[in-house]
């Protein structure tokens, strides 16, 4: 019987390791030169094919795809913390849900406080927002 408790025991254990994702801060210069594409906003996912973007340009800027719109922004960070300025975007007009879509991704950028990796994922964590915008790496652009 106590064998069997044990074994529980360390089942439990194992199950709540592999369960838990490290999220680390981070050092935006290592993030120059990479794009990265939007998967969930607020924790819930985004519209299908419809590919927002982030691409770290350099340390002080932004560009990327809003879904419908290119668009660029200034942005500071100390590693941990990220400002992100006013968004300049080209003015397209396509479909409502694209646009929906894209005018909450700019105005979640637009109060992003914190910047994080957990396991795979760039986190972005947005004032007002529960949950992060999540992201995963497209590419790098630099290559």
């Amino acid at each position: 019987m106590k064998h069997i408790f044990l074994l529980f025991i360390s089942a439990m254990f194992m199950i709540v390791a592999c369960g838990h994702t490290k999220t680390s801060s981070m050092d935006v210069n290592t993030l120059i030169g990479t794009e990265w594409v939007l998967e969930e906003m607020g924790g819930r996912g985004v519209a299908d094919r419809v590919q927002s973007t982030i691409i770290f340009q350099t340390k002080e800027r932004i560009v990327g795809w809003g879904g419908c719109n290119r668009y660029f922004s200034g942005s500071r960070s100390d590693g941990r913390d990220i400002d992100i300025g006013p968004i300049g975007a080209t003015r397209r007009v396509c479909p409502a849900v694209v646009m929906d879509q894209e005018a909450r991704f700019f105005k979640a950028l637009e109060k992003a406080n914190r910047i994080s990796m957990e396991g795979p994922y760039l986190l972005i964590h947005c004032e007002g927002m529960e949950k992060p915008l999540r992201f995963i790496k497209l590419r790098r652009t630099d290559s």
